[in-house]
């Protein structure tokens, strides 16, 4: 019998979450209609020895191995390439799911055929305290805005990156992840283009998936975030990719989001130089990251281009998603519960 649903599982250094996502995996009561794609970005760990150890229990199973590290974009494009049905759940390796999460979205999609993207509900990997669903628009200095926790299914502008149902053509259609983006806002970017085509995502609040987060960045704790950490290269991706992400998606209007967005990164930058004191370490992930962003002119025009052969929507039909109330109040009352965050 054919999948009707594909797993991708992008995995890096994954052995300490491996076996609790693929045991959840087996456990589903739709474990026969799926399909199971774990793209490896040349682990040195046991990661493929774990999922092996699996591949008995799933009947439609496959492990690809890249000979080099494809970031996250790339790497879940060849998983989305490999997968065989026409629903593809991305996840990542940090998950563990209810045993009715996949049923629950097989049912969503087959129910209603509009939608492309169906958000799974996240919640943290040791209890039940909701984490999101994705992102309900974008504020005026160009940075997401969270998704308050719900029951019924409501539209959103993105879903979260861990944890979400697109269909496989749609996928195609879009032109999947940006390869050169490599990791960071490449879920927000994929929901543009899919808005923008004229497609629709929504949540689906009874599936639920439990995410650790963060847990190559900020391993201590275990099972729980217990404090913030970041580095130079955490940095310097998220800097140049929000600036190419308003500079590639918007149109017209929503292009001058870059100016905004530039404003928002001269301040975060002093914040950081005054925290660290280090010099180096401004210079390395702001600096560098805003130089990057514009020297990635030429693939910038490209998914322009692209774009506007799948668009049926414009800027002025996308300010649809604008919020006023900056969003950044969330991220600075997690500092304060996690403590002043450290730098590698």
């Amino acid at each position: 019998m054919p999948a009707e649903i594909s797993l991708v599982i992008l995995n890096y250094q994954g052995e300490p979450w491996l076996g609790r996502c693929l045991e959840s995996i087996c456990a589903q009561t739709a474990a026969t209609r799926l399909e199971v794609v774990v793209v490896d970005n040349l682990s040195t760990d046991k990661s493929r020895e774990i999922c092996e150890s699996f591949r008995t229990q799933l009947p439609h199973f496959q492990f690809i191995a890249n000979k080099e590290n494809l970031w996250y974009c790339e790497g879940n494009n060849v998983g989305a390439r490999a997968a065989s049905s026409p629903l593809l759940f991305f996840l990542n390796n940090d998950v563990w799911l209810e045993p009715d999460c996949v049923e629950r979205l097989l049912a969503a999609a087959t129910d209603d055929t509009t939608p492309e993207i169906f958000a799974a509900r996240v919640l943290d990997y040791a209890s039940d305290h909701y984490q999101g669903f994705g992102a309900l628009g974008f504020d005026w200095l160009g940075c997401m805005v969270g998704v308050p926790d719900h029951d019924r299914p409501r539209e959103l502008f993105s879903a979260y990156g861990c944890a979400f149902v697109i269909r496989k053509k749609c996928f195609e259609r879009v032109g999947g992840f940006p390869a050169e983006v490599q990791a960071y806002t490449d879920e927000i970017d994929l929901a543009w283009r899919v808005w923008i085509s004229g497609g629709r995502i929504v949540s689906e609040p009874s599936a639920k998936v439990h995410h650790r987060g963060a847990a190559a960045a900020n391993s201590a704790g275990g099972e729980r975030l217990v404090e913030f950490r970041t580095n130079e290269s955490k940095r310097f991706l998220a800097v140049r990719n929000g600036i190419v992400f308003w500079h590639k998606n918007g149109r017209h209007i929503l292009r001058l989001m870059v100016l905004s967005h530039l404003l928002l990164i001269a301040c975060e930058a002093v914040v950081w130089l005054v925290l660290v004191r280090r010099f180096s370490f401004v210079r390395r992930s702001y600096f560098a990251g805003i130089a990057a962003a514009f020297r990635m002119g030429s693939s910038t025009r490209k998914w322009r281009e692209r774009n506007n052969r799948i668009r049926r929507h414009g800027d002025f039909w996308m300010l649809r998603f604008l919020h006023w109330r900056l969003s950044r109040w969330g991220e600075a009352r997690s500092w304060l519960k996690l403590g002043w965050p450290k730098v590698d």
